[in-house]
């Protein structure tokens, strides 16, 4: 990720994030955006809206979900600082993109907006590599609601997005400040409220785990880890890989 956004357990503040991002929003493939910001709840992109859109998350998280006929709802993904993020995918697989914090984005041109000569391979190539993760991602969440059983869905999908945010990158770092609900997690892993609620507290009493007032704390990180065989290979940074 191009930024991080947990530093123990202080998240950075938005000026922070701008000024960790603006090296790479230098850099050619961002030219001629524009700045935007969007309050919690707020929708970024809902089915029905056909203008693809690119943007860089600076700050704050995005929600992605699919409205089932049935009425309830699937959350395929979560966005977080340094994700670019392309709704040309979303519309297609009729998803809807929400704030679930207070966001703050760098919107680019549209690819059929730009001149041939500014539509560089750098920004086509930076998106591929959004898709080849995000594809990753998927895939790992499609095993985890299929294979895994409650406790290990939760712990992967928590230590998932702990790795993501480059918690573990900093040796005194071991939890960060989370706006989900229990009822978005439980939206995430297949999983009932109920359920979430069960399982957070089978974690904390066994001594590896606490979720509460919004921070997530790993009390055994390396203990859970093993217990539901996380592997982060996955979630490479894109520039360790070749495409």
């Amino acid at each position: 990720m191009f930024a991080y956004g947990v530093w123990g357990m202080v998240t950075l503040t938005t000026a922070e994030y701008e000024l960790s991002a603006s090296r790479h929003l230098k850099r050619r493939e961002f030219a001629g955006g524009a700045y935007r910001g969007y309050q919690a709840g707020e929708t970024i992109f809902e089915v029905g809206n056909r203008r693809a859109r690119i943007f860089y998350l600076i700050s704050g998280w995005i929600i992605s979900w699919k409205l089932l006929p049935n009425g309830t709802r699937m959350v395929s993904d979560f966005s977080l600082p340094g994700d670019i993020v392309w709704t040309a995918s979303a519309e297609l697989s009729r998803e809807t993109m929400q704030a679930l914090s207070n966001i703050r984005i760098y919107e680019l041109p549209a690819l059929g907006d730009r001149k041939p000569e500014s539509a560089s391979n750098d920004l086509h190539r930076a998106l591929l590599l959004e898709m080849v993760r995000r594809q990753a991602r998927l895939t790992e969440r499609m095993a985890n609601i299929g294979r895994r059983d409650a406790l290990a869905r939760t712990a992967h999908l928590l230590l998932e997005l702990a790795v993501r945010l480059g918690v573990f990158q900093h040796e005194s770092a071991d939890g960060f400040e989370c706006p989900l609900t229990q009822a978005e997690i439980g939206d995430a892993v297949g999983l009932s409220t109920v359920h979430i609620n069960r399982v957070l507290k089978d974690m904390r009493l066994s001594g590896l785990l606490i979720f509460k007032s919004g921070v997530v704390e790993f009390l055994d990180r390396k203990k859970l880890e093993e217990l539901v065989d996380f592997d982060p290979s996955y979630l490479a940074p894109p520039a360790e890989r070749r495409l």
